[in-house]
């Protein structure tokens, strides 16, 4: 066991901002799948009592010993108190209802944002268009989907705080998309994709009259959650889906706005970067140093990332659900070292979970991830 020096805050406070750490910090993106299955519950259980369903995450980590911190504290959304908050643009088919009662939620794309709707949203703003539509995508009350939005601003907070009487902290207390993740979600990956080849000044207009309320509206969930943390979905937009010169006007332009705006708040932004984004990140030197964390899963090239982004950002990642569902202990424990040796020299790293940890985690792979970064620390002195 390495004699540890910092509490569980500090090292991961640390590690986004490139100082010296006593040990690597572990901090899994975990919702509540697996803890919920390790507990007896099936998925549809989980989703009918969330407070339940948190309590699960926290016996597991407690379980494995305890980590460092979250990604994200749980699987609540820290929603802002808007009547818009609540229009949704897509469909979940939630275990229980429409999927058998252990099945992990799935999320439908569906083409819900039209070609029409685009006019609205670039005259309106995207909150303006949202109100303009919330009949058609919400029919509820207004008082209805405000209760529920506090309500799921209240949980969040919780989750917070009971982390924080752990001496741990999570690093986001906002979650939001870039107008490509959101648009490519709501029209569907295919349509948008016409858009860009086909109406491209047009879908940059929208784009544009999408930015500024979506960093107002993260800015506000933060202070509201009081984690000064946004995450920010774009794994839509990388050098898996698209080319450099379709990311360098959709994607990049957005999301430095975004981040820039973030970090003029001293608020930090973990950059959710699932699928390849390894010729991407050059890119990322552009953005505020020490103020973000790229959160990668297993297809980006996280040690060619690292020879790049050393000294300048925070890197987490990259146990991959593959290897956590279907590896050995032994396999784990040998790969978190590898990852400890390469991307945590000289900090700003945080170990972790391949996007999140998928249901089928095994417990004692999610142990071996913890005791390898409580024992193995080469770049001590």
């Amino acid at each position: 066991m390495i004699q540890e020096s910092m509490t569980p805050a500090e090292r991961m406070e640390a590690a986004v901002k490139l100082e010296p750490v006593d040990r690597i910090p572990c901090a899994p993106l975990m919702d509540i799948f697996m803890p919920c299955r390790r507990k007896g519950m099936t998925t549809a259980e989980a989703y009918k009592d969330i407070r339940k369903s948190f309590h699960a995450i926290v016996d597991v980590c407690d379980e494995t010993g305890g980590w460092d911190g979250m990604i994200l504290p749980g699987y609540t959304l820290p929603l802002t108190p808007h009547v818009y908050t609540g229009v949704a643009f897509g469909k979940n088919l939630v275990p229980g209802n429409d999927l058998e009662a252990d099945d992990v939620v799935q999320f439908v794309e569906q083409e819900i944002v039209t070609h029409e709707h685009y006019d609205m949203i670039i005259e309106h703003g995207w909150n303006g268009f949202r109100m303009n539509v919330k009949e058609s995508f919400n029919p509820l009350p207004e008082d209805t989907i405000v209760k529920w939005t506090k309500r799921q601003m209240d949980q969040y907070r919780y989750e917070l705080e009971t982390w924080r009487e752990k001496g741990m902290r999570s690093l986001c207390g906002a979650i939001t998309a870039s107008p490509l993740m959101i648009l490519s979600t709501s029209r569907t990956l295919m349509e948008f994709t016409k858009d860009i080849y086909y109406i491209p000044d047009k879908l940059e207009a929208v784009m544009n009259a999408m930015v500024d309320d979506l960093i107002e509206d993260a800015i506000e969930a933060a202070k509201l959650s009081g984690e000064p943390g946004v995450m920010l979905v774009m794994e839509r937009g990388g050098c898996f889906y698209y080319p450099l010169h379709i990311y360098e006007r959709f994607e990049l332009p957005y999301m430095k706005k975004m981040v820039e705006a973030f970090a003029a708040e001293n608020i930090i932004t973990v950059m959710h970067l699932d699928q390849n984004y390894t010729k991407n990140v050059p890119y990322f030197l552009e953005l505020p140093e020490k103020m973000v964390v790229a959160e990668f899963d297993s297809l980006t090239d996280i040690f060619e990332a690292k020879k790049i982004l050393k000294g300048h950002m925070c890197i987490a990642g990259d146990v991959s659900a593959s290897l956590t569902s279907l590896g050995t202990p032994e396999q784990v424990e040998d790969y978190c070292k590898k990852l400890i040796d390469v991307v945590g020299e000289d900090g700003g790293f945080i170990l972790s979970t391949g996007c999140t940890c998928p249901a089928d985690c095994k417990f004692e792979n999610l142990k071996a991830m913890v005791d390898t970064v409580k024992n193995y620390f080469p770049h001590g002195k």
